[in-house]
């Protein structure tokens, strides 16, 4: 059976030494300010936001909460982001996905200062990351690849296979990967031979939004297995949520498995708080 690795508790772990630079730098004068801009009727927002706050407080992170609702403008969340790059008080910037439909968020995510991007989806922050040079990195992969570590004392050379071509996932994850100079093959919608591919990975990340898609079959004995997906599915006239990978199938053939929940979402959001504390130090 597979060792499950847990991200709650390795999450709590950063979130303590996050907590004491925070404590540092408001030694320091500097208050970390994260702001929170919500643009869209999606209920699960309204949840992550909650859960970002909670957090942020817990480690003395302070935020702002900006509700727009479905109905906001493009020129209304931009002018809103224009005036957060302009105030020296907010040191990070969170745009949440998905925005109402009639928003671009990928229009409006590029007029927030990459200097202040805290999710590092800016086109420049995403070219920073594929050339190597310093910038802030997408909260995700960096928590997938605090948890590989954990498991995994020497990454270079080991085959990672990442299911997913996502900017905020999928594509700098691989980056990351190579920069630790893994073997990256990247899989997607139109990829073949999906199976045969991940039976030949040493690191198995799945970021698909498919629920369990991923069973033993899929798996290299011993592999280390990391679901990202976040699925909601009714089991019984309630609502479960699970991975894109299935647990307990895979768990037989693993070497070590994230579970779903409790899995790489607390290091999300522990990291998001990493890269508030790191904006935070630049002022």
């Amino acid at each position: 059976m597979a060792e499950i690795i847990d991200g709650k508790a390795v999450a709590q772990e950063l979130r303590n030494s996050i907590k004491a630079m925070v404590l540092e730098l408001e030694n320091a004068g500097i208050s970390p300010t994260l702001a929170l801009i919500n643009a869209s009727a999606d209920p699960a927002s309204a949840v992550y936001i909650r859960q970002k706050e909670r957090v942020a407080a817990a480690v003395g992170i302070r935020t702002k909460n900006y509700t727009l609702g479905p109905k906001a403008k493009s020129s209304e969340v931009a002018n809103l982001i224009q005036e957060l790059n302009a105030d020296n008080s907010v040191h990070a910037i969170l745009l949440q996905s998905p925005l109402a439909n009639h928003l671009s968020f990928r229009n409006l995510v590029n007029l927030i200062s990459p200097d202040k991007d805290v999710d590092g989806l800016t086109t420049l922050n995403q070219g920073r990351l594929f050339s190597g040079e310093p910038g802030v990195v997408p909260c995700t992969p960096l928590g997938v690849l605090h948890l590989l570590r954990l498991v995994h004392k020497e990454l270079a050379g080991l085959h990672a296979v990442v299911l997913g071509r996502s900017s905020i996932v999928g594509k700098p994850l691989a980056q990351l990967l190579l920069n630790v100079n893994c073997t990256v093959t990247l899989l997607h919608s139109y990829s073949q031979d999906l199976e045969k591919i991940c039976r030949t990975a040493d690191i198995l990340v799945c970021a698909i939004g498919k629920p369990e898609f991923i069973d033993k079959d899929f798996i290299k004995p011993g592999a280390t297995v990391i679901d990202v997906g976040v699925n909601r599915i009714e089991v019984d006239g309630s609502v479960k949520i699970v991975g894109d990978v299935c647990f307990d199938k895979v768990s037989e053939i693993a070497g070590h498995i994230s579970p779903v929940p409790n899995g790489v979402g607390p290091m999300t959001v522990a990291y998001l708080m990493h890269n508030t504390v790191k904006l935070a130090c630049c002022y």
